[in-house]
């Protein structure tokens, strides 16, 4: 049985990015279990080429450092499903109602409250590290967000009114997913993991966009598989996406919104 990777938290005041951090540590061979936290983020990796917008003292940014070296390559997706049902189960326990976006954004009345990047790297098929980074909006103030991300942002303060102690959220953060890395690690509770992920899952059963072979396509998204791939069904016929963008055309819980799956260039 392996058991849950021992936790080694770093802080930084100021850094360019929590993940370029965490990953200089993969390439000097460190163990996993490196918690990378930097207050200020000069340059914070989003999906693509976007950055991710934090404040000082008012978001709480980091990086994981793990090691599932008996995980295969397309197994990684599944990482994806386990931190958003992490930080979903947090969010909950502080008395809000957020839904996930496949894969790696979580949503609150209908705005991105918090959002996951991941990196690795592979051999002969198989996962040496990965790198998951992960910003969270806590205490900012609708006023701190530049102009274009006020309607589609959101904080826990905003829809709270309550500021949230980010060393005590982290915390019950790593406790949330070191129980779930160890159920993935051992094949455990993995039926349990994607119920629970499906039922917060606010794309299943929407008419969606997405990319196949270079053009734009329209289907609806019917489930999420054990290895995390989304299932789209177009004309009668079935697809499965393990990345590209995913775009909400219709949706009962939001207005319309856009998803974003495991890109390339999130998995490097």
């Amino acid at each position: 049985m392996e058991s849950n990777p021992e936790f080694r938290i770093i802080y930084y005041n100021v850094a360019d990015s929590t993940n370029r951090l965490t990953r200089q540590l993969a390439e000097q061979k460190k163990p996993e279990g490196f918690v990378v936290v930097v207050g200020r983020q000069t340059a914070g990796k989003g999906r693509g080429e976007k950055n991710w917008f934090s404040v000082p003292g008012k978001s709480l940014t980091f990086s994981i450092l793990l090691r599932p070296k008996k995980k295969l390559a397309e197994q990684c997706p599944q990482l994806a499903l386990i931190l958003g049902l992490s930080l979903a189960k947090i969010i909950e326990n502080l008395g809000f109602n957020p839904y996930l976006k496949w894969p790696n954004d979580v949503i609150l009345n209908g705005k991105k409250i918090a959002g996951i990047l991941l990196e690795n790297s592979v051999r002969a098929n198989r996962l040496q590290w990965v790198v998951a980074g992960i910003g969270v909006n806590l205490n900012i103030k609708k006023v701190d967000f530049p102009l274009e991300l006020r309607e589609v942002a959101t904080s826990l303060f905003i829809e709270g009114r309550r500021e949230i102690d980010p060393e005590i959220f982290l915390q019950e953060f790593l406790l949330n997913f070191s129980f779930w890395y160890s159920c993935w690690l051992e094949n455990r509770e993995m039926q349990s993991m994607l119920d629970e992920y499906t039922k917060r899952s606010m794309i299943l059963g929407c008419t969606v966009t997405y990319e196949n072979q270079g053009r734009r396509c329209q289907g609806q998204a019917e489930r999420i598989d054990e290895n995390g791939g989304l299932w789209i069904i177009d004309k009668g016929e079935r697809y499965r996406l393990s990345w590209g963008e995913v775009s909400i055309v219709t949706d009962s819980k939001s207005q319309t919104q856009s998803s974003h799956s495991l890109g390339e260039e999130e998995m490097r």
